[in-house]
């Protein structure tokens, strides 16, 4: 035998052996039960949820587009996007030299029937005495009374007018109706605005602290959503903070997106909250429809399904697999609890992550129940619908 086919035997020999020796390593692992997590029964509270989609919205009133009723080219715009205005601050100007040049005129009128009405209040007491002397006709004394009554309505006349040209010119100042933040400019200086039926939007202010969220509830729970339950919900842009509030009311239209009937839950936004959100951001939600507190309770990821049956795996070293199947009644349901009426008792260990004997992968945990995304209006994309 040559040296070239004495190394092929001894080599295939090393493989024979260890392919050996890794067959019974896995029978023999194979017919154990490996625990590879755990976690212990304990009591405390238990809150059944509804995950839903939101999104964020300016309160009614809230976002003010403020128009111009005079018309004229914008001679001054004050502001841009981002500035911080206060209620009356003058944001932008329309030219007012012709309404100036008509109030001129309207105040000389004002002054001229003023001076007529003065001439004739003079004039009448002097008729009266001609006339009570018979040295005056009583048609005399008629026509200067009338003349004097003319006057002063003359005067009244004039009087209104200037006031209208003083309205007029005020609205080619615009101000602010509220406290707020710039949101949007959409006149320049130079451009003409023509008052007519439709108000031209020049400026819009929003005030940032007065928002609310609406949130999209599935039919089949909406039944469960009641005024002033709580909601915790999250946005991308504040990934580390959880914002809190309540159901304000439900609204009773619906919205059908891709067949699926929603309804709008509002929530109003705490003005300190609403400083670190923004109109239209997305909202993940979680609305509390039941709370238990103080009950005893199984994280969801103990609860395994075994035969089509919920089972909980409590560590036993008296047992021959280490382990002892459970098979625990269960009350309320929560989102990463569930409440445990019969079966477990307190400071049991469970498994969360399990491989039984004979099989390779470990055993599936409940899951939550699954529900079409929702695309809230004015979003770009959904995520989890409620």
């Amino acid at each position: 035998m040559t040296r070239k086919k004495l190394i092929i035997y001894a080599v295939a020999a090393l493989l024979l052996a260890g392919g050996g020796w890794y067959f019974v390593k896995k029978s023999r692992t194979a017919g154990q039960t490996k625990v590879l997590a755990t976690a212990v029964v304990e009591k405390g509270a238990v809150s059944r949820v509804l995950e839903a989609t939101g999104i964020i919205k300016a309160q009614v009133g809230a976002s003010v587009k403020i128009g111009a009723r005079a018309t004229g080219a914008i001679s001054r715009v004050y502001v841009r996007v981002g500035d911080v205005v206060k209620k009356g601050q003058v944001v932008a100007e329309i030219d007012a030299r012709e309404l100036q040049a008509q109030r001129d005129e309207a105040e000389a009128r004002v002054r001229l029937a003023e001076a007529k009405a003065k001439f004739a209040g003079i004039t009448l007491p002097r008729h009266e005495t001609l006339a009570r002397q018979g040295m005056e006709a009583q048609s005399v004394l008629d026509e200067t009374q009338q003349n004097h009554n003319v006057a002063k309505a003359e005067a009244a006349a004039a009087r209104a007018v200037l006031a209208t040209l003083d309205v007029r010119i005020s609205y080619t100042k615009i101000v602010s109706p509220i406290d707020g933040v710039v949101s949007q400019v959409t006149a320049q200086e130079g451009e003409t605005i023509v008052a007519g039926l439709q108000v031209a939007n020049l400026v819009t202010v929003l005030d940032p602290a007065r928002l609310e969220m609406w949130i999209y509830v599935d039919e089949t729970d909406v039944g469960r959503v009641k005024q002033g339950l709580p909601v915790e919900f999250r946005v991308d842009s504040q990934p580390d903070k959880t914002f809190t509030g309540v159901v304000d009311r439900v609204y009773p239209d619906p919205e059908i997106r891709d067949n699926i009937v929603y309804y709008k839950a509002l929530v109003t936004v705490d003005r300190d909250q609403a400083l670190f959100l923004r109109p239209e951001m997305t909202t993940q939600c979680r609305i509390v429809v039941d709370t238990r507190e103080g009950v005893l309770s199984v994280p969801n990821q103990a609860l395994k399904w075994v035969a089509g049956k919920q089972t909980v795996f409590v560590v036993d070293a008296a047992q021959p697999d280490g382990v002892r199947r459970v098979e625990p009644k269960l009350g309320l349901p929560g989102l990463e609890r569930s409440e445990v009426l019969e079966g477990l008792a307190e400071g049991d260990e469970v498994a969360t992550q399990i491989v039984l004997a004979g099989q390779e992968k470990p055993a599936e945990a409940k899951k939550a129940e699954e529900k079409p995304a929702v695309k809230p209006a004015g979003s770009g994309g959904g995520k989890k619908g409620g």
